[in-house]
């Protein structure tokens, strides 16, 4: 096959992987990732410790449209906050200043904060969770304790993934559909350079030798 064919040929393959991902045929999210069921409640107990980190930083499998408790601790001798961004399948880039934090907060409201002043004392609080799965993250913001790495990631009704970058540059981590697709393109790639290679070994194969100038 002559390479202008193969080339055709990968452009309508993955052009017909782009339409069936676009047109939905791909299972929806929850169907993928296997959700857990909703409505209940469900605890959990989080403290912020030393070195500004939090224990545990990662919190999956949350129920979905659940009434979760929150049991927030403060292990440290320096005031935290316990504050879940609504934005979800957003990484918030390490590099965001005080200001860029508070206008993300405005923007997607907490979905759940709270504040701790002192060692060893205690916040107690609930919150409801969303009705479908996703991830997203939460920081401290005190200042400066976002930047010191003063954050985690909760999921609910899905376990945290494990492709998160920490930190990222902001944009949205993609979605099993996606990933699949830019596997399959890559591929389809390969192979065609592949044959590209092999067609013209073989073409150079059944040349006819040079002629012998007398």
């Amino acid at each position: 096959m002559r390479p202008w064919n193969l080339l055709a040929l990968a452009a309508v393959v993955f052009a017909g992987i782009a339409v069936t991902a676009a047109s939905g045929q791909l299972p929806p999210r929850a169907d993928r990732l296997g959700s857990q069921p909703a409505g209940g409640s469900a605890s959990i107990s989080i403290a912020a410790v030393s070195n500004f980190g939090y224990q545990p930083d990662t919190i999956g499998n949350l129920p979905l449209s659940a009434n979760i408790t929150v049991t927030f601790t403060d292990d440290d001798v320096l005031p935290h906050t316990f504050n879940i961004s609504s934005r979800e399948g957003f990484e918030i880039p390490n590099d965001y200043t005080a200001a860029q934090l508070n206008q993300l907060f405005t923007e997607y409201h907490a979905l759940y904060a709270a504040e701790v002043n002192y060692e060893g004392e205690v916040s107690v609080g609930n919150f409801t969770s969303p009705s479908s799965p996703g991830w997203y993250e939460f920081i401290c913001n005190q200042s400066g304790h976002f930047a010191e790495g003063m954050y985690g990631f909760i999921a609910f009704g899905e376990p945290v993934p494990s492709n998160l970058t920490r930190h990222g540059t902001g944009s949205e981590i993609p979605t099993t559909g996606s990933t699949v697709i830019a596997v399959l393109g890559g591929l389809i790639i390969v192979a065609v350079l592949a044959g590209i290679i092999i067609w013209r070994r073989r073409r150079g194969a059944h040349r006819p030798p040079p002629e012998l100038l007398p």
